[in-house]
């Protein structure tokens, strides 16, 4: 008797953990990984930024988690003159937007080298979903006492539904 009710026991426990983790994957909401490449839009490509941006799919899209790298050159293991160190840095930043509204928004910089880069924007936006992604890289002189740009490559908008293509720099 005591096995039967052991027994029944188990098989019980066995179908409410089954059940319990088809409803959280249920619930849970896929990603979209998107790749993203953003020159600064000078001949030497002296800057760039690329990455993944990940978006949840399940509309709104209440966060979007980037990930990859911002380069400015020359990298101390350049080989050669490829881009002569112009005394600026390269600055990229990201906006993520709901309609006309900018939710969040962050900024990266580094001079001469490469930094890794992670963030989430949006992690404390309001209701009202991301729709896209703005990305710009902008050189700044190190000679000058304000951060204003001398130049910048045009801003790349990205959306959950547009697959970008993957520009080798």
């Amino acid at each position: 008797m005591k096995r039967a009710v052991l027994r029944a026991a188990t098989v019980l426990a066995a179908a409410i953990a089954a059940a319990a983790l088809a409803a959280s994957g249920a619930t849970a909401s896929p990603s979209i990984l998107q790749r993203f490449s953003v020159p600064s839009g000078d001949n030497c490509t002296y800057g760039y930024t690329q990455g993944h941006l990940e978006w949840r799919s399940a509309p709104p899209t209440s966060a979007v988690r980037v990930t990859g790298v911002l380069a400015d050159r020359p990298f101390p293991n350049d080989p050669g003159a490829v881009c002569r160190d112009d005394s600026r840095y390269a600055i990229a930043s990201y906006t993520a937007y709901a309609g006309e509204r900018v939710v969040d928004e962050t900024a990266r910089r580094v001079n001469n080298g490469v930094v890794e880069i992670e963030f989430v924007l949006g992690a404390n936006a309001a209701v009202r979903g991301i729709d896209r992604v703005v990305i710009q890289v902008c050189r700044v002189s190190l000679l000058d006492i304000t951060p204003i740009p001398d130049y910048c490559g045009r801003p790349y908008t990205f959306t959950p539904s547009t697959v970008t293509p993957a520009v080798p720099l």
